[in-house]
């Protein structure tokens, strides 16, 4: 008994060690995993790959190499707010100030967020999901790049205690330049 074991032991340290990472190329979710906590991303392909993700994370529940971004859909970044005023109130000496108190702008609609590049971006379409995180471009798979967030919809998930955080990170995005 105890030799039938042993090898069911081995096999099982062995595929521990080989688990497909977040970014890593997939064709199907089953690529990423079997259990189904990892899905692939097909929306953009590099070659005929996507990436493995997690989807709907919340930050700090992605892996070690991954960290959790928001991302708004770009297609629809076209109304322009003042991320400083929008839905706060401030100080200042613009003619709408009354005695130094700046009304709180109300550019976006309700269900939008004023993004810090000064656009409405739509709350209820954005996803969340874990993305291969990265220091330089060397750290990505062929086809990607590092790049930090903060710009053109992608964000680092803001935690619920401050959810206007600006905190960045470096993630490994596909690079429209390489050649697929």
């Amino acid at each position: 008994m105890r030799t039938s074991i042993l090898p069911l032991l081995v096999l099982g340290l062995l595929g521990i060690g080989c688990s497909p990472k977040i970014g890593d190329p997939c064709t199907v979710s089953t690529d990423c995993s079997l259990r189904g906590e990892r899905t692939c991303d097909l929306s953009y392909l590099v070659g005929d790959r996507g990436e493995c993700i997690i989807e709907g994370c919340s930050r700090g529940t992605c892996p070690k190499e991954a960290a959790c971004v928001k991302v708004y859909t770009t297609a629809f970044l076209s109304v322009a707010c003042n991320p400083d005023r929008e839905d706060v109130a401030t100080y200042g000496d613009d003619p709408d100030c009354v005695d130094g108190v700046c009304p709180p702008l109300d550019d976006c609609a309700p269900e939008e967020v004023c993004l810090p590049e000064g656009v409405c971006a739509d709350e209820v379409s954005a996803r969340t999901s874990c993305r291969r995180k990265c220091k330089k471009d060397g750290d990505c798979r062929d086809g990607y790049r590092c790049e930090r967030t903060g710009s053109a919809g992608v964000y680092f998930a803001p935690t619920p205690d401050d959810p206007r955080s600006e905190d960045t990170v470096r993630i490994c995005v596909p690079d429209p330049d390489a050649a697929s």
